[in-house]
């Protein structure tokens, strides 16, 4: 005779094997149920499990939330569906492009090619990756979801995606063309990069600051003076030394007050008659033997009240020497040249046979010492200032020199070498839009917070910052560690 079940039709079609009814407090459960051999007993002993969930009339069978939750939390971490993209980084890089405008003026002049534009910025701006490593880095980084991008990157469909970029140079040029041709801007002279291809025009053989007379082309930089973002760049063949080039590409740029500061290297009396010929604004560093430099104008210099505050340390500098309208400013460093005279008078003990008393007499005069020529109607201290950009620029610009010098060194297409150089344009502008942040947000009640934070430690800070997914369109960004979170606040970065 068949058993008849106590519990009613609607609810017995729920139950499967391995399960088991029960009515608690009027409402009917789903349970799983096994069975275990009991010594003891011996026989088999049932094993009630966990609720898989309720089952009503109207409704059927409602899963238990907690049985899907845990579920879901043994298939993503059992089966490593877990996934951790960087995205700190990728957010403010995301976000610093639309405040400052430049996200909005690549989809204007380059409406198929913005995203990719974007990602090759983040991945050299954040890695200094060379082209080889491009796809491993977008792969491990949330840009791609900030800019709706699907396209998988490969090799070739990088190589492809810059040959096409390289290829709008008009686009390019109007992209990078300053606005505001008002800007008081300086002109750094020329930076050699390594190009062997022989299918590039401007591949030619030059020399550079290592003597070496091999094949390359020249790059020059305009900056804005104030606060040393860059404005305007130009590709020049490698054996191109004019300074008439100097001059055009001010033109090019379309802008009216622009210097040149130059190098050491740079000073001779045939470059400084042909920037008076074209009317060039200049400032150019003398080495400390050249005979324009009087050192008796610094004695007792310290007694004077001609000093400026630097980095908050004092320069003194002797009144200008002025002659056929260019000025000659010296300046001393007086922290500096104790550590010049410390210096050498232990190579003094160390090397006895290179350097000697006598020779530290004759020249500890011009120790601690900086002479400029300049043809502007500035002061010396602003002449100092303007100088001094140029150091903060050439320690920026290697940020990325070396990548660069890898990358081209071998490129074979003349529009390629276009779209490199102008991802690095704009990548340089997003470094500096970081620097600027840390040299004018306090640290503490005297000092900026670039004087504890670099770029790079700024950037590996954002870049721990993590995105977790563990499901399609479920994802937690990851906790921050108090030293990035006092960071980032005090920089008013939303991550």
């Amino acid at each position: 005779m068949e058993k008849t079940s106590k519990h009613p039709e609607w609810a017995r079609k729920f139950k499967t094997p391995g399960t088991e009814l029960k009515l608690i407090n009027g409402i009917y459960y789903l349970y799983g149920v096994s069975s275990k051999y009991d010594k003891n007993l011996k026989r088999s002993k049932k094993i009630s499990g966990e609720i898989l969930g309720k089952i009503t009339k109207d409704d059927g069978f409602i899963p238990s939330a907690k049985k899907e939750l845990k579920e879901k939390s043994k298939k993503t971490y059992l089966n490593k569906s877990i996934l951790n993209f960087e995205y700190g980084y990728s957010k403010w890089l995301f976000d610093t492009l639309k405040e400052t405008g430049i996200l909005e003026n690549l989809k204007i002049h380059f409406p198929d090619l913005w995203q990719f534009i974007v990602s090759l910025v983040y991945t050299r701006s954040a890695y200094q990756s060379p082209l080889k490593n491009i796809p491993f880095h977008l792969s491990q980084s949330s840009i791609k979801t900030l800019l709706c991008w699907n396209e998988n990157l490969n090799d070739q469909k990088i190589s492809n995606y810059l040959y096409e970029l390289g290829s709008q140079t008009k686009e390019i040029h109007n992209f990078i063309k300053p606005k505001n041709h008002k800007s008081k801007a300086v002109l750094i002279d020329a930076t050699n990069i390594s190009l062997r291809s022989s299918h590039i025009s401007l591949s030619q053989k030059g020399y550079n600051s290592n003597m070496d007379f091999q094949k390359q082309f020249i790059l020059l930089y305009i900056y804005d003076a104030s606060n040393m973002t860059p404005l305007y760049y130009r590709m020049l063949v490698g054996n191109m030394r004019e300074i008439t080039a100097m001059k055009n590409t001010i033109e090019m740029a379309g802008l009216e007050n622009c210097i040149h500061i130059a190098d050491k290297g740079f000073f001779s009396e045939t470059n400084i008659l042909k920037l008076e010929e074209l009317k060039m604004p200049f400032i150019i560093p003398i080495r400390r033997d050249n005979t324009l430099i009087n050192y008796s104008d610094l004695e007792d210099i310290e007694q004077t009240d001609n000093y400026f505050n630097y980095e908050n340390r004092f320069i003194f500098y002797a009144d200008s020497k002025k002659s056929n309208n260019r000025s000659l400013e010296l300046f001393l460093d007086g922290k500096l040249k104790e550590m010049e005279k410390t210096d050498y008078l232990r190579r003094i003990q160390s090397h006895p046979e290179d350097y000697t008393k006598a020779k530290f007499n004759t020249k500890v005069k011009s120790m601690g010492s900086f002479a400029l020529l300049h043809n502007t109607d500035m002061q010396a201290e602003e002449v100092y200032n303007q100088y001094k950009i140029r150091g903060e620029i050439e320690q920026f610009f290697d940020h990325l020199k070396n990548t660069i010098d890898a990358d081209v060194s071998n490129m074979q297409r003349e529009q390629s070498l276009n779209a490199w150089m102008f991802i690095n344009h704009l990548s340089m502008i997003i470094i500096y839009k970081l620097y600027e942040t840390l040299k004018t947000t306090p640290l503490n009640k005297k000092q900026m917070l670039n004087h504890k934070y670099s770029i790079k430690d700024v950037i590996m800070h954002l870049k721990a910052i993590s995105k977790i997914q563990f499901g399609e369109n479920e994802y937690v960004i990851s906790e921050q560690n108090k030293a990035t979170k006092e960071l980032i606040q005090k920089m008013k970065i939303s991550i």
